[in-house]
């Protein structure tokens, strides 16, 4: 009877581990998404102003996904991130909207924590297209321009997944961006852009292999 309690422990912990595992076995698709805001301010210096130029920025960024796990824990596979952002500068009446969209390979990792969490590192690369549209208005004449070019998005996180059921996963996740722009205009060359930020998102698991 003195190693009754250990063994069913040790039962109970290898069921946990078995069942957390069972979303993320070999054989199963992974389809979803995730969903990402941010808003604040920056400050620019132009050679011709005596003082920087602040701006407001709103960013909503939407990143769809399909994977499959080649090994059990391990899914590859393609994401197309979206990115919408909303510049305004306080110092005069001018407006600018940025859209991008890219695709590229996908890689996670899942190291589950018992029954229904896991946690997981994610990288990411994207390529695509991005434009640019601004107007601002002077003296009552307002003025518009348009900038298109290629942009191209690394990306890398850590997220955590909570398994509603085995089909579906709720997760949030941290991730670094580095972002380059690159403008197909004469006098226009590329813009970096680096930042932190958290997107939540859901995953569908399919196909989960049984074998």
């Amino acid at each position: 009877m003195k190693n009754l309690f250990p063994s069913l422990t040790a039962l109970w912990l290898c069921l946990a581990v078995s069942s957390s595992m069972a979303q993320t076995s070999k054989g199963t698709f992974l389809l979803g998404g995730s969903l990402g805001f941010s808003s604040g301010h920056s400050t620019s210096t132009y050679d011709y102003l005596s003082t920087p130029s602040k701006q407001k920025q709103s960013t909503i960024s939407l990143a769809p996904n399909v994977s499959y796990f080649v090994i059990d824990r391990l899914s590859i596979g393609i994401v197309t991130p979206l990115s919408y952002t909303q510049y305004k500068r306080e110092d005069i009446d001018q407006k600018t909207t940025y859209r991008s969209y890219s695709i590229g390979p996908l890689i996670r990792y899942y190291f589950p924590l018992g029954s229904h969490w896991a946690i997981f590192p994610e990288a990411s690369y994207s390529y695509g297209w991005m434009e640019t549209m601004g107007h601002y208005s002077i003296n009552g004449d307002v003025f518009r321009q348009t900038f298109r070019g290629n942009a191209r998005n690394l990306q890398g996180g850590l997220g955590l997944t909570y398994f509603l059921n085995p089909n579906i996963g709720l997760e949030g996740k941290f991730r670094y961006q580095s972002m380059r722009d690159t403008y197909n205009h004469a006098g226009l060359d590329h813009v970096d852009n680096n930042s932190f930020d958290f997107t939540i998102g859901v995953q569908v698991y399919l196909f989960r292999n049984t074998q």
